[in-house]
Protein backbone atom coordinates (compact mmCIF):
# COMPACT_ATOMS: atom_id res chain seq x y z
CA UNK A 1 0.00 0.00 0.00
CA UNK A 2 2.94 2.53 0.70
CA UNK A 3 4.28 1.80 -2.69
CA UNK A 4 1.37 2.97 -4.32
CA UNK A 5 1.27 6.02 -2.54
CA UNK A 6 4.75 6.72 -2.51
CA UNK A 7 5.70 6.02 -6.07
CA UNK A 8 3.67 8.93 -7.88
CA UNK A 9 5.04 11.15 -5.43
CA UNK A 10 8.75 10.34 -5.90
CA UNK A 11 8.31 9.46 -9.75
CA UNK A 12 5.86 12.53 -10.58
CA UNK A 13 6.95 13.53 -14.23
CA UNK A 14 6.70 9.60 -15.14
CA UNK A 15 3.90 8.18 -12.93
CA UNK A 16 2.47 10.70 -11.28
CA UNK A 17 -0.56 10.26 -13.33
CA UNK A 18 -1.06 7.17 -10.92
CA UNK A 19 -2.83 9.43 -8.43
CA UNK A 20 -5.59 9.91 -10.18
CA UNK A 21 -6.33 5.73 -9.55
CA UNK A 22 -5.43 5.39 -6.18
CA UNK A 23 -8.53 4.60 -5.24
CA UNK A 24 -8.47 1.42 -7.03
CA UNK A 25 -5.36 -0.35 -3.99
CA UNK A 26 -7.87 0.52 -1.38
CA UNK A 27 -10.75 -1.11 -3.38
CA UNK A 28 -8.89 -4.15 -3.73
CA UNK A 29 -7.67 -4.67 -0.26
CA UNK A 30 -11.01 -3.68 1.34
CA UNK A 31 -12.81 -6.18 -1.10
CA UNK A 32 -9.86 -9.11 -0.74
CA UNK A 33 -9.91 -9.06 2.44
CA UNK A 34 -11.30 -11.52 5.35
CA UNK A 35 -11.13 -8.78 8.15
CA UNK A 36 -12.37 -5.09 7.30
CA UNK A 37 -10.55 -3.97 10.47
CA UNK A 38 -7.52 -6.02 9.59
CA UNK A 39 -7.20 -4.19 6.80
CA UNK A 40 -8.07 -0.58 7.83
CA UNK A 41 -4.73 -1.21 9.94
CA UNK A 42 -3.02 -1.98 6.65
CA UNK A 43 -3.93 1.03 4.52
CA UNK A 44 -3.26 2.93 8.23
CA UNK A 45 0.15 1.15 8.04
CA UNK A 46 1.25 2.18 4.57
CA UNK A 47 -0.26 5.74 4.49
CA UNK A 48 1.84 6.50 7.33
CA UNK A 49 4.82 4.79 5.73
CA UNK A 50 4.29 6.90 2.38
CA UNK A 51 3.65 10.25 4.18
CA UNK A 52 7.35 9.72 5.79
CA UNK A 53 8.67 9.10 3.08
CA UNK A 54 6.95 12.42 1.57
CA UNK A 55 8.21 14.13 4.10
CA UNK A 56 11.69 13.13 4.26
CA UNK A 57 11.70 14.06 0.11
CA UNK A 58 10.14 17.62 0.96
CA UNK A 59 7.05 16.26 -0.91
CA UNK A 60 4.59 15.91 1.70
CA UNK A 61 2.19 18.16 0.16
CA UNK A 62 1.68 15.94 -2.73
CA UNK A 63 1.13 13.01 -0.02
CA UNK A 64 -1.56 14.86 1.45
CA UNK A 65 -2.94 15.37 -2.16
CA UNK A 66 -3.21 11.92 -2.53
CA UNK A 67 -5.28 11.20 0.44
CA UNK A 68 -8.11 13.00 -1.60
CA UNK A 69 -8.28 9.28 -3.32
CA UNK A 70 -8.85 7.55 -0.10
CA UNK A 71 -12.36 7.68 0.92
CA UNK A 72 -13.41 7.36 -2.66
CA UNK A 73 -11.81 3.74 -2.68
CA UNK A 74 -13.69 3.18 1.00
CA UNK A 75 -16.91 4.57 -1.30
CA UNK A 76 -16.56 2.05 -3.64
CA UNK A 77 -15.75 -0.55 -1.23
CA UNK A 78 -18.92 0.05 0.64
CA UNK A 79 -21.36 0.49 -2.68
CA UNK A 80 -20.13 -2.96 -3.14
CA UNK A 81 -20.52 -4.40 -0.30
CA UNK A 82 -24.43 -3.08 -0.35
CA UNK A 83 -24.49 -4.58 -3.93
CA UNK A 84 -25.17 -1.30 -5.45
CA UNK A 85 -25.55 -1.03 -9.10
CA UNK A 86 -22.33 0.54 -11.30
CA UNK A 87 -24.93 4.17 -11.45
CA UNK A 88 -25.88 3.95 -8.06
CA UNK A 89 -21.71 3.38 -6.83
CA UNK A 90 -20.75 5.80 -9.15
CA UNK A 91 -23.27 8.54 -7.88
CA UNK A 92 -21.74 8.10 -4.61
CA UNK A 93 -17.93 7.89 -5.49
CA UNK A 94 -18.71 11.12 -7.82
CA UNK A 95 -20.10 12.92 -4.69
CA UNK A 96 -16.98 11.66 -2.23
CA UNK A 97 -14.50 12.34 -4.69
CA UNK A 98 -16.34 16.19 -5.42
CA UNK A 99 -16.60 16.93 -1.05
CA UNK A 100 -12.47 15.40 -1.17
CA UNK A 101 -11.69 17.92 -3.65
CA UNK A 102 -13.50 20.71 -1.92
CA UNK A 103 -12.30 20.34 1.38
CA UNK A 104 -8.75 19.80 0.14
CA UNK A 105 -8.60 22.68 -1.99
CA UNK A 106 -10.44 25.41 0.22
CA UNK A 107 -8.02 24.01 3.03
CA UNK A 108 -4.62 24.33 1.00
CA UNK A 109 -5.65 28.47 -0.08
CA UNK A 110 -7.03 29.13 3.67
CA UNK A 111 -3.71 27.48 5.19
CA UNK A 112 -1.63 28.83 2.44
CA UNK A 113 -2.76 32.20 2.29
CA UNK A 114 -2.86 31.85 -1.62
CA UNK A 115 -5.71 32.60 -4.14
CA UNK A 116 -8.37 29.59 -4.44
CA UNK A 117 -6.70 26.96 -7.06
CA UNK A 118 -9.76 27.09 -8.91
CA UNK A 119 -8.92 31.32 -9.81
CA UNK A 120 -4.81 30.27 -10.09
CA UNK A 121 -6.31 27.82 -12.67
CA UNK A 122 -8.38 29.80 -14.70
CA UNK A 123 -5.50 32.65 -14.49
CA UNK A 124 -2.36 30.34 -15.37
CA UNK A 125 -5.03 29.12 -18.44
CA UNK A 126 -5.87 32.57 -19.81
CA UNK A 127 -1.75 33.57 -19.67
CA UNK A 128 -1.28 30.21 -21.22
CA UNK A 129 -3.80 31.73 -23.94
CA UNK A 130 -2.57 34.96 -24.08
CA UNK A 131 1.20 33.73 -24.58
CA UNK A 132 0.92 31.65 -26.91
CA UNK A 133 -0.91 34.74 -29.41
CA UNK A 134 2.32 36.83 -28.25
CA UNK A 135 4.69 33.79 -30.02
CA UNK A 136 2.51 33.85 -32.87
CA UNK A 137 2.62 37.42 -33.14
CA UNK A 138 6.57 37.33 -33.08
CA UNK A 139 6.93 34.82 -35.64
CA UNK A 140 7.16 36.69 -39.27
CA UNK A 141 6.84 33.59 -41.19
CA UNK A 142 3.03 33.53 -40.89
CA UNK A 143 0.97 35.30 -43.22
CA UNK A 144 -1.54 38.27 -41.73
CA UNK A 145 -4.85 36.45 -42.89
CA UNK A 146 -3.65 33.20 -40.72
CA UNK A 147 -2.48 35.07 -37.85
CA UNK A 148 -5.55 37.15 -37.74
CA UNK A 149 -7.83 33.93 -37.76
CA UNK A 150 -5.49 32.50 -34.96
CA UNK A 151 -5.75 35.29 -33.12
CA UNK A 152 -9.79 35.38 -33.35
CA UNK A 153 -10.09 31.73 -32.58
CA UNK A 154 -7.58 32.11 -29.49
CA UNK A 155 -9.72 35.16 -28.20
CA UNK A 156 -12.66 32.96 -28.62
CA UNK A 157 -11.30 30.49 -26.20
CA UNK A 158 -10.35 32.74 -23.77
CA UNK A 159 -14.18 34.28 -23.53
CA UNK A 160 -15.17 30.52 -23.44
CA UNK A 161 -13.31 28.91 -21.22
CA UNK A 162 -14.37 30.27 -17.74
CA UNK A 163 -17.61 29.35 -18.86
CA UNK A 164 -16.83 25.77 -19.41
CA UNK A 165 -14.54 25.40 -17.05
CA UNK A 166 -16.59 24.17 -13.89
CA UNK A 167 -18.17 21.65 -16.56
CA UNK A 168 -14.49 20.02 -17.51
CA UNK A 169 -13.63 19.85 -13.84
CA UNK A 170 -16.87 18.07 -13.23
CA UNK A 171 -16.19 15.92 -16.06
CA UNK A 172 -12.91 15.06 -14.74
CA UNK A 173 -14.47 13.99 -11.33
CA UNK A 174 -16.86 12.08 -13.45
CA UNK A 175 -14.34 10.31 -15.17
CA UNK A 176 -11.57 9.43 -12.62
CA UNK A 177 -14.16 7.74 -10.97
CA UNK A 178 -15.32 5.95 -13.81
CA UNK A 179 -12.02 4.77 -14.65
CA UNK A 180 -11.26 3.42 -10.83
CA UNK A 181 -14.61 1.74 -10.97
CA UNK A 182 -13.65 -0.31 -14.44
CA UNK A 183 -10.31 -1.11 -13.64
CA UNK A 184 -11.47 -2.25 -9.82
CA UNK A 185 -13.35 -5.09 -11.12
CA UNK A 186 -11.19 -6.37 -14.05
CA UNK A 187 -8.97 -6.73 -11.48
CA UNK A 188 -10.91 -7.72 -8.66
CA UNK A 189 -12.33 -10.37 -11.08
CA UNK A 190 -8.45 -11.94 -11.60
CA UNK A 191 -7.58 -11.52 -7.70
CA UNK A 192 -11.16 -12.66 -6.33
CA UNK A 193 -13.59 -13.32 -8.48
CA UNK A 194 -16.45 -14.49 -6.17
CA UNK A 195 -16.80 -11.37 -5.16
CA UNK A 196 -16.98 -9.56 -8.06
CA UNK A 197 -20.63 -7.83 -8.50
CA UNK A 198 -20.59 -5.04 -10.82
CA UNK A 199 -21.40 -6.19 -14.61
CA UNK A 200 -18.86 -6.14 -17.19
CA UNK A 201 -18.21 -2.21 -18.63
CA UNK A 202 -20.12 -2.84 -21.76
CA UNK A 203 -23.35 -3.71 -19.87
CA UNK A 204 -22.74 -0.45 -17.90
CA UNK A 205 -26.06 1.72 -18.17
CA UNK A 206 -27.01 4.80 -17.31
CA UNK A 207 -30.68 5.36 -15.46
CA UNK A 208 -33.80 6.31 -17.73
CA UNK A 209 -34.08 9.43 -16.01
CA UNK A 210 -30.60 10.59 -16.52
CA UNK A 211 -32.06 12.13 -19.79
CA UNK A 212 -33.70 15.01 -18.13
CA UNK A 213 -30.50 15.81 -16.87
CA UNK A 214 -29.67 16.94 -20.26
CA UNK A 215 -32.99 17.64 -21.31
CA UNK A 216 -32.39 20.47 -18.36
CA UNK A 217 -28.96 21.65 -19.48
CA UNK A 218 -29.89 22.16 -22.99
CA UNK A 219 -33.16 24.03 -21.64
CA UNK A 220 -30.56 26.52 -19.81
CA UNK A 221 -28.51 26.64 -22.77
CA UNK A 222 -30.67 27.63 -25.21
CA UNK A 223 -33.48 29.89 -22.95
CA UNK A 224 -31.43 31.53 -20.76
CA UNK A 225 -29.03 34.23 -21.16
CA UNK A 226 -25.84 35.73 -18.08
CA UNK A 227 -25.05 33.18 -15.52
CA UNK A 228 -28.15 30.65 -16.55
CA UNK A 229 -26.44 29.62 -19.67
CA UNK A 230 -23.47 28.98 -18.33
CA UNK A 231 -24.44 26.90 -15.97
CA UNK A 232 -26.77 25.29 -18.89
CA UNK A 233 -23.13 24.75 -20.83
CA UNK A 234 -21.29 23.19 -17.79
CA UNK A 235 -24.23 20.69 -17.23
CA UNK A 236 -23.99 20.11 -21.00
CA UNK A 237 -20.34 19.38 -21.17
CA UNK A 238 -20.89 17.10 -18.16
CA UNK A 239 -24.03 15.00 -19.66
CA UNK A 240 -22.47 14.84 -22.81
CA UNK A 241 -19.69 12.71 -21.09
CA UNK A 242 -21.79 10.59 -19.40
CA UNK A 243 -23.57 9.69 -22.63
CA UNK A 244 -20.22 9.62 -23.79
CA UNK A 245 -19.66 6.47 -21.22
CA UNK A 246 -22.54 4.72 -22.38
CA UNK A 247 -22.28 5.17 -25.88
CA UNK A 248 -18.55 3.37 -25.55
CA UNK A 249 -20.66 0.57 -23.02
CA UNK A 250 -22.75 0.26 -26.37
CA UNK A 251 -20.14 0.38 -29.09
CA UNK A 252 -17.85 -2.58 -26.88
CA UNK A 253 -21.15 -4.58 -26.37
CA UNK A 254 -22.00 -4.85 -29.95
CA UNK A 255 -17.96 -5.31 -31.11
CA UNK A 256 -18.01 -8.04 -28.96
CA UNK A 257 -21.42 -9.72 -29.60
CA UNK A 258 -19.75 -9.99 -33.72
CA UNK A 259 -16.83 -11.61 -32.57
CA UNK A 260 -14.63 -9.50 -34.39
CA UNK A 261 -11.24 -9.66 -34.23
CA UNK A 262 -9.72 -7.66 -31.65
CA UNK A 263 -7.03 -5.47 -33.93
CA UNK A 264 -10.28 -4.68 -35.48
CA UNK A 265 -12.25 -3.51 -32.54
CA UNK A 266 -8.53 -1.48 -31.29
CA UNK A 267 -8.79 0.50 -34.63
CA UNK A 268 -12.77 1.34 -34.43
CA UNK A 269 -12.16 2.33 -30.65
CA UNK A 270 -9.42 4.51 -32.47
CA UNK A 271 -11.13 5.88 -34.82
CA UNK A 272 -13.78 6.83 -32.92
CA UNK A 273 -12.16 8.28 -30.08
CA UNK A 274 -10.33 10.62 -32.19
CA UNK A 275 -12.19 11.58 -34.84
CA UNK A 276 -14.47 14.79 -33.79
CA UNK A 277 -17.83 13.17 -35.53
CA UNK A 278 -17.22 9.84 -34.36
CA UNK A 279 -16.87 11.21 -30.35
CA UNK A 280 -20.43 12.87 -31.83
CA UNK A 281 -21.75 10.01 -32.98
CA UNK A 282 -20.91 7.68 -29.74
CA UNK A 283 -22.55 10.22 -27.71
CA UNK A 284 -25.79 10.16 -30.12
CA UNK A 285 -25.55 6.07 -29.79
CA UNK A 286 -25.43 6.49 -25.77
CA UNK A 287 -28.45 8.63 -26.11
CA UNK A 288 -30.19 6.79 -28.08
CA UNK A 289 -29.74 3.43 -25.68
CA UNK A 290 -32.11 5.40 -23.05
CA UNK A 291 -35.00 4.53 -25.38
CA UNK A 292 -33.78 1.65 -28.05
CA UNK A 293 -32.00 -0.52 -25.23
CA UNK A 294 -29.38 -2.21 -27.50
CA UNK A 295 -28.23 -4.47 -25.57
CA UNK A 296 -31.29 -5.87 -23.84
CA UNK A 297 -32.33 -6.24 -27.85
CA UNK A 298 -29.33 -8.37 -28.31
CA UNK A 299 -30.37 -10.43 -25.55
CA UNK A 300 -33.69 -10.75 -26.48
CA UNK A 301 -32.75 -11.53 -30.28
CA UNK A 302 -30.32 -14.18 -28.35
CA UNK A 303 -32.73 -15.53 -26.37
CA UNK A 304 -35.11 -16.14 -29.32
CA UNK A 305 -32.68 -17.86 -31.48
CA UNK A 306 -31.91 -20.24 -28.96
Amino acid sequence: MALFFFLPILLPGFIGWLNALLAVPIFLLLQTATDEQKAAVEIRNGLLMAGLGSLLIGRFSMFLFTLIMLPVGYSLHHSAVQQKNPAQAGIAGIITLSIAWLFFWTGYSVLSGTPHPYTGLLTSLDAFLEQIIIVYRTNGELPVDVLYRLELLITEMRELLPKILPGLLAGTVVLTVTLNMIISRVLLRRLAPEKVFWPPYKEWQLPDKTIWFLIFSFVLLLINSGQGKTVGLSLVCVAGLLYFLQGVAVVMHTLNRWNLPRAFRLFAYVFLGLQRYGVLLVIIIGIADTWANFRKLDHTEKDTTE
